[in-house]
């Protein structure tokens, strides 16, 4: 299994013609649970899903009579081909601006359709509880759901205070009322939605209903027989409009398209969808059975005793297919091999090549090497660390990245194989220059001033591997395009072009973030959600568009009372440490050793005490949980949703944890690794016993 769930509806749904421009063809999602009234929800239970094999009008046999009977009154009164077994549609405007109401701009967009006022309090959108009831019983409801009920907490809660009126039994509409399993929580309603939509139920039975939505039974006598019949003007094809000669009926019959629903188009039409794959022996490393994860340090490799080739703490970790990339405190760049096998330790570890990242043609900053060999190996090397030696040399996991670039990513180049195509980036030298070299050979490739007044603090490359920001001293963030012209030259904003103007190169600059007032200490990004998140000295944690370059908001946690506020950090705690999670929730680690979980829209879920300092923190993206290493030697890994420790792995007997890294699972490693660097020099892997 490669994708989610969420993600193959979403590929239908575009495939189809839906759209999220345009409520008449907005994105369709099914029911997935019918169990909205109970306190705890066992998602391993079959009874609390949605029969998948049934629309939502067939779900109900006593609805589904009365259906029926009216279908079969229509004989006589209109051919054959337009009799419908449901006048109303599973997706319209109606539908999409009844659940999306109390964000905009569906706000105005429900005004508009209601001739200028909120539709009748007593059918607006207030308890999903309610809504589901709606879509079982009544004859003229058999509206499915849209991709928000499992993404967007905020359409639950009227952030606007708009004025939603009040029932006819006096109750006041204003927030979504939300199943007792959430706990009054919209973030944990989605959170628990989501997880149902990739429940092993529903992966077992989605394939029934995307025939009915998108397959064979949408249409035709294998629609008749599941009982799955619209309008047949709801359907595509089912008339010609220029042939229409009466201006009259044309117009009726194109409002009825676009008010009263339209049914996606039809993918599949004589084969059903095969059922999903069955569930991978090897999963994500941290998905379940944590209790089965163990340790192991290799004997051979370039670091972790006095006579090795590398010296010091390993700075930074990055995986590429089968090999693991290790950069340590002198700025020795090695590279090992990783491969599965099945025995007691289930993997081969072979020590590749050492080479190192700085050479007398390749930079202006000899010094920094001199400075990394004296750094003591009981010291963690980090670039925000209060050490005379790390502070001097300002390099640390934050101040490299891996990147393919663009134009090597178009022309098809391997992603699984360390050659010439593969580029290192590196910041935080003297000169304030940012480095590019080849990862095979470490021949440069780019050494130019980096644009910002001073150091150059930290770095990120997005996951496509074409977009990377980095945080300076000058206390700006810059967005940068990596090998790929013409992509750079769509996303320059007009300050950037008229102060550096279009140069054609290896590295872009495409916009300049404002926002912050004190030096910036970590930076992270999402190419998917297009944001980029900051953290300064001061305490700001700064939001940006990553296309448009915008500024979003700004957040900050106040020292003494805690508080997070959305204003300039006057008492802020300086932030250590970012990273981010495709869901749209992000995790920062502040100085005085405090951890908070965030959205990306500034509400805080979570927060906890570490009482330790962290040197490296990442997200597994596929498990959604996070893994921290710091001083005591433990690397950690939480539950994201509520910063829940599940396990701990102790790696304390080679030191402070400096940087983790976890292999990527679209490769063709039949299992997945967390490497763990040490301040020592050694590389510790975390695997799963068989």
């Amino acid at each position: 299994r490669k994708i989610s769930n969420f993600q193959y509806l979403m590929m239908l749904n575009l495939m189809a013609g839906r759209t999220f421009n345009d409520v008449t063809q907005y994105p369709v999602f099914p029911w997935v649970l019918c169990d909205y009234t109970s306190e705890t929800l066992d998602l391993s239970d079959h009874r609390i899903y949605r029969d998948l094999s049934k629309p939502v009008g067939a779900l109900n046999p006593d609805r589904l009579a009365q259906l029926i009977e009216r279908y079969n009154d229509l004989d006589g009164f209109v051919s054959e081909e337009e009799k419908f077994l449901y006048g109303s549609h599973y997706s319209s405007p109606g539908v999409v601006l009844h659940y999306l109401v109390r964000q905009e701009p569906y706000t105005s967009m429900h005004i508009a359709l209601q001739s200028g006022r909120f539709d009748c309090a007593d059918r607006m959108f207030h308890d999903v509880a309610g809504c589901w009831d709606s879509c079982m019983t009544s004859t003229s409801d058999v509206k499915e759901l849209t991709p928000e009920f499992f993404t967007c907490p905020e359409m639950f809660i009227n952030t606007n205070d708009f004025p939603l009126g009040q029932t006819q039994s006096k109750i006041p509409i204003s927030n979504v009322k939300l199943p007792p399993w959430a706990k009054e929580s919209p973030h944990e309603f989605i959170r628990i939605h989501r997880l149902a939509l990739e429940s092993e139920y529903v992966s077992n039975n989605l394939h029934h209903w995307i025939d009915l939505i998108f397959g064979y039974k949408q249409r035709g006598p294998a629609a008749a027989a599941n009982h799955n019949v619209f309008h047949y003007l709801s359907y595509e094809g089912s008339v010609d409009l220029d042939k229409i000669s009466d201006e009259v009926t044309r117009q009726a019959t194109e409002s009825h398209i676009q008010n009263f629903g339209q049914t996606p188009s039809q993918l599949m039409v004589k084969d059903p969808h095969p059922p999903r794959s069955r569930v991978e022996d090897d999963g994500p490393l941290l998905e379940k059975n944590l209790q089965a994860l163990r340790c192991h340090t290799p004997a051979k490799q370039f670091g972790g005793s006095r006579n090795a080739e590398a010296n010091g703490p390993v700075i930074s970790l990055h995986a590429l297919g089968e090999y693991i990339f290790a950069i340590y405190s002198d700025l020795s760049f090695c590279s090992y091999k990783i491969h599965f096998i099945r025995g007691v330790v289930p993997f081969t570890f072979k020590a590749e090549k050492t080479r190192h990242i700085i050479s007398r043609k390749g930079s202006r900053s000899l010094s920094a090497v001199w400075h990394a060999l004296n750094v003591e190996d009981d010291i963690p090397f980090e670039a925000d660390s209060t050490s005379k030696e790390a502070v001097s040399l300002g390099l640390g996991n934050s101040s490299f990245a891996i990147s393919l670039g663009g134009s090597a990513k178009l022309s098809g180049s391997a992603v699984n194989s360390a050659d010439s195509s593969y580029l290192l980036l590196s910041c935080g030298y003297f000169d304030n220059c940012l480095k590019v070299q080849t990862l095979d050979s470490s021949s440069l490739r780019y050494n130019q001033n980096g644009g910002h007044r001073g150091q150059i603090n930290c770095l990120q490359v997005g996951e496509d591997g074409t977009v990377m920001v980095t945080g300076g001293q000058d206390s700006t963030c810059r967005v940068w395009v990596i090998d790929h012209d013409s992509f750079a030259s769509s996303l320059t904003d007009g300050y950037v072009y008229s102060s550096l103007g279009f140069e054609s190169g290896l590295l872009r600059c495409c916009h300049v973030l404002l926002g912050h007032v004190s030096p910036i200490t970590c930076v992270a990004m999402s190419t998917k959600l297009d944001v980029i998140i900051s953290g300064s000295e001061d305490g700001s944690i700064c939001i940006h568009n990553i296309r448009s370059g915008k500024f979003v908001r700004s957040l900050h946690v106040d020292a003494s009372t805690k508080e997070v506020k959305h204003s300039c950090a006057i008492n802020g705690i300086s932030v250590r440490k970012l990273a981010i999670h495709v869901d749209g929730t992000f995790v920062a680690n502040f100085s005085d050793e405090s951890m908070y979980l965030f959205t990306v829209n500034g509400q805080k879920l979570a927060d906890i005490n570490l009482e330790e300092q962290l040197y490296s923190m990442i997200i597994c993206q596929q498990s959604e949980r996070l893994i921290t290493g710091g001083e005591k030697g433990l690397a950690k890994i939480w539950t994201l949703h509520d910063l829940s420790l599940d396990c701990t792995v102790d790696v304390s007997t080679y030191g402070a944890i400096t940087s983790l890294v976890l292999t990527p699972l679209d490769t063709s490693q039949t299992a997945q690794y967390l490497c763990v660097g040490s301040s020592n020099g050694s590389l510790s892997i975390v695997y799963k016993s068989l």
